[in-house]
């Protein structure tokens, strides 16, 4: 085991899953390149990748410097008993993965014959959209609150004993 270990740089277990994840990755593969629609597929594989690389992840980038440069700046100009920044990051992160994933239906870009093909309307994915990103906002600020309501009191609390 240990030879293994330091050749491949894990356990067995590791590498068995590895495998498992490959075989399943190489029978998608096999399985896209069989349909009739492969070039469009991997023109859109392509572009994604293009897209994410140069104008996606740059952009998240940006924004979260942007984010955790203000929650540095909250931090000097007053104490702060909870940083906020991860309640922020995480329902724009779910909410950016469901904009990116359902994007054609939110914005109404698929074919006109969307509707008659599978008998739902376009219409209500952006208010579900809008729908789904409040609830996780409004849960996180939530959980945000709920956090600085205990660190408050843990904090009245200290100093009480400490008086």
């Amino acid at each position: 085991m240990e030879w293994l270990r330091r050749r491949y740089g894990a356990g067995p277990v590791h590498l068995a899953g590895f495998m498992a994840c490959a075989a399943v990755a190489f029978y998608a593969l096999i399985k896209v390149l069989q349909e009739s629609g492969t070039k469009g597929i991997l023109f859109w594989f392509a572009v994604s990748v293009v897209a994410w690389d140069f104008i996606v992840w740059p952009a998240c980038a940006l924004v979260d410097l942007l984010a955790v440069r203000a929650q540095q700046r909250h931090q000097l100009s007053r104490r702060a008993v909870v940083p906020w920044i991860n309640y922020v990051r995480v329902p724009a992160v779910i909410s950016g993965v469901l904009l990116a994933l359902f994007f054609p239906l939110i914005f109404r870009l698929n074919n006109p014959y969307y509707e008659a093909s599978t008998g739902f309307n376009e219409n209500i994915y952006i208010v579900n959209w809008l729908v789904v990103t409040g609830v996780l906002f409004a849960g996180s600020a939530l959980a945000y609150l709920v956090r600085l309501g205990r660190a408050v009191r843990r904090d009245r609390a200290d100093h009480e004993r400490t008086r």
